[in-house]
């Protein structure tokens, strides 16, 4: 049975509320990326924190970046821990390590009050690579995936993925995984997921081309 219809306090014209969508494990906190929310600047992004009590659903906070901007399209992908106090929101139009580069950031929660704790990019940022097209959190909120699914290493939009790791409240890229047989617009990233222990993770490349023309293809990865 539809318990709620969620909406944003704030909604407006073409913010695309609902474009990205997590929830936590216990069912009680969820969270929606609108991605050309214009708080920020135009289509800088934002997201909404809704949780419940009994059958009712509050809007419990709007996050942004702290450096929000034009076209940043914050909120273009999100994924919450499983206790619902982490998350991180992907926007990958963010322009810190050029034009369209990407970033991911990470808030955290406190009672009911959320806060940036960090802003995450590939130790390789390059304009263009859109980091956060993609992002996944594991359980405990301690181990995080990013795509970038333009990243041009091996071949131009060849795509590739970053893990990070948090230490208190630092993070730590810990790898950048690739498709062993990344080729030219594959677009490796382009959706990403964790397993609970943040010890798996798989990428897709919806675009790769051993079965065919854009036949795609997903790849696991095991840490060890």
């Amino acid at each position: 049975s539809q318990e709620a219809k969620i909406m944003a306090s704030d909604a407006e014209d073409s913010d695309y509320f609902g474009f990205s969508v997590a929830i936590s494990n216990n069912g009680n906190t969820v969270m929606v990326g609108a991605y050309f929310e214009d708080a920020g600047g135009a289509n800088a992004g934002a997201a909404y924190i809704f949780t419940r009590s009994g059958t009712t659903w509050s809007q419990e906070a709007k996050i942004m970046a702290s450096d929000a901007e034009d076209s940043d399209y914050f909120g273009g992908s999100v994924s919450i821990s499983s206790n619902g106090n982490a998350v991180i929101v992907g926007a990958d139009g963010e322009d810190t390590g050029g034009s369209g580069a990407g970033s991911a950031y990470i808030f955290t929660r406190s009672g009911t009050t959320w806060s940036q704790e960090a802003k995450l990019q590939s130790s390789d940022i390059a304009a263009g690579d859109n980091f956060g097209a993609s992002v996944s959190i594991s359980s405990n909120g301690n181990t995080v995936i990013v795509g970038a699914i333009r990243e041009d290493t091996v071949a131009t939009d060849a795509g590739a993925a970053y893990l990070f790791t948090r230490s208190g409240t630092t993070w730590t890229q810990e790898a950048k995984i690739q498709a062993s047989d990344a080729a030219l617009e594959d677009r490796f990233g382009n959706a990403v997921s964790i397993s609970g222990d943040g010890n798996t993770a798989i990428a897709a490349a919806y675009t790769e081309d051993t079965g065919g023309s854009s036949a795609g293809a997903a790849y696991i990865f095991a840490a060890g």
